[in-house]
């Protein structure tokens, strides 16, 4: 029997219009939900309804709130409430979709917990704002709290992230590591992560711009890094699937640069040709470093904890500074992806001596327009064929056509049918840790951070 929801979205971006949409509309065919309302920020009313205006399925209601204050940590629970009620269909339950601004995620996300309203959050799952101010050093126990509170209830709660139904890293990459593994009982000793997301904004854009977070006073970690902890998270987990009875635990240490590090990173020929070659902030202000960092780079080791002897080494590394396909001084307004924004993850996974699996994904631009886009991958493996006669000394496997929202919008489709299983909130405290672990290393450089694991 099909259990129809009306869905709740918080937040009608261009993401949703563009890519979620056409979900939300196979549902409504299939009877899932009944139909979709809105609820966004008051400054957003003229670009909702431009939004609204352009798309074939229309919402049965919008509500509009204040605009939020950037001191207040959440925006008010009688607030969403209201505005929940004022949406739902009589009889029906509702779903609620949180596609806000990150800062704003832990309001909304409180809200379906305590009340058992089934919900979708983005990623990542919270920013704590402490008086204007990101503090991530509140993430973990918020976490434990929501997740606490959860537990109890029939209600389920999902995150949205790429890499739980990706057809490469999760279909491919961890799950022949997960049996590899299982089968010679070897441990994941080396793991290695680049993900770099170019996107090139120009200084004034840090205080500007609407789609990046950097001018609410976080950046990299709390945005598209988000991913790629993620994937991080599920591969080093590995080890302590297959030796349950170990103690783990994670130690790092890293260093980031922000946007007032950028015109000494730049070629100034080129960043003169956009007016952008000379430094926005004076190196002693501190107005330069109320942003979010644009990139982070990191060692760990992870750690058995009663012998401590390290059983696996790496580096995690996440930067937006990469080359794009921007060309353009002012920000086109009528392209979805107006970054002209490009990008390339590396990532290698080694099984002590006897395995590695080394993947390459990155986006290939496809015509004029910034919207033309897809991936390209290579899978390449090594083994030790002497010891392991079913490998090959090397293989390789391309994969061209891809695209990375083909696993959101899978995830998406699981959550609005009833079966998302993948992505629980519960699922989502690890690589939450790791990312406060990130994020607090920026602010503190060298500084050692531990996690159990």
């Amino acid at each position: 029997m099909i259990a129809t929801h009306h869905l709740i979205v918080v937040g009608f971006d261009e993401i949703v219009a563009n890519k979620y949409l056409p979900c939300i509309q196979d549902a409504v065919r299939s009877g899932h939900i009944d139909s979709y309302s809105i609820i966004d920020l008051e400054c957003q009313r003229s670009a909702i309804e431009q939004r609204v205006q352009a798309v074939d399925l229309k919402p049965r209601g919008i509500v509009y709130l204040p605009d939020s204050d950037a001191r207040v940590r959440e925006t008010p629970q009688e607030l969403i409430a209201a505005a929940v009620q004022r949406l739902r269909t009589p009889g029906v339950p509702a779903k609620v979709y949180i596609a806000t601004e990150v800062r704003a995620h832990e309001a909304y996300l409180r809200f379906c917990v305590e009340n058992h309203i089934n919900s979708l959050v983005e990623k990542p799952v919270l920013a704590p704002i402490v008086d204007g101010r990101f503090k991530p050093s509140y993430i973990t126990k918020t976490m434990e709290e929501l997740i606490g509170v959860s537990a109890d209830s029939p209600a389920k709660h999902s995150v949205m992230t790429l890499s739980r139904y990706h057809q490469i890293y999760n279909q491919r990459v961890i799950a022949s590591l997960r049996e590899r593994m299982e089968r010679w009982e070897a441990p994941l000793t080396s793991f290695h992560l680049r993900a770099a997301g170019g996107v090139w904004n120009l200084q004034r854009e840090f205080e500007s711009r609407d789609d990046h977070p950097y001018k609410h006073g976080y950046g990299m970690m709390m945005h598209g890094a988000y991913h790629y902890v993620d994937l991080a998270t599920q591969v080093l987990s590995l080890n302590s699937a297959l030796f349950p009875e170990r103690q783990f635990k994670l130690e790092l240490s890293g260093f980031g640069a922000f946007p007032i590090d950028q015109h000494q990173r730049m070629s100034r020929p080129i960043a003169s040709r956009f007016q952008d070659g000379d430094p926005a902030w004076a190196d002693d202000a501190d107005e330069g470093f109320r942003f979010g960092e644009t990139d982070v780079t990191s060692t760990f080791r992870l750690v058995d904890v009663v012998s401590g002897r390290t059983v696996s080494l790496g580096t995690l590394s996440f930067e937006q500074t990469t080359p794009s396909i921007r060309n353009w001084g002012e920000l086109p307004p009528e392209l979805y992806n107006v970054n002209g924004r490009t990008s390339s993850v590396d990532m290698e996974a080694q099984l002590s001596t006897l395995y590695s699996t080394h993947i390459h994904c990155y986006d290939i631009p496809r015509g004029v327009s910034a919207d033309g886009i897809d991936a390209f991958a290579r899978v390449t493996t090594r083994a030790n064929a002497a010891l392991l006669p079913d490998e090959q000394y090397v293989s390789e496997e391309s994969f061209n056509g891809l695209f990375h929202s083909d696993s959101n919008r899978q995830l998406m489709e699981h959550w609005l049918n009833g079966t998302e299983e993948r992505s629980s909130l519960a699922s989502h405290l690890l690589p939450m840790k790791v990312t406060e672990a990130l994020a607090s290393a920026v602010l503190t450089p060298g500084r050692l951070i531990e996690i159990p694991f």
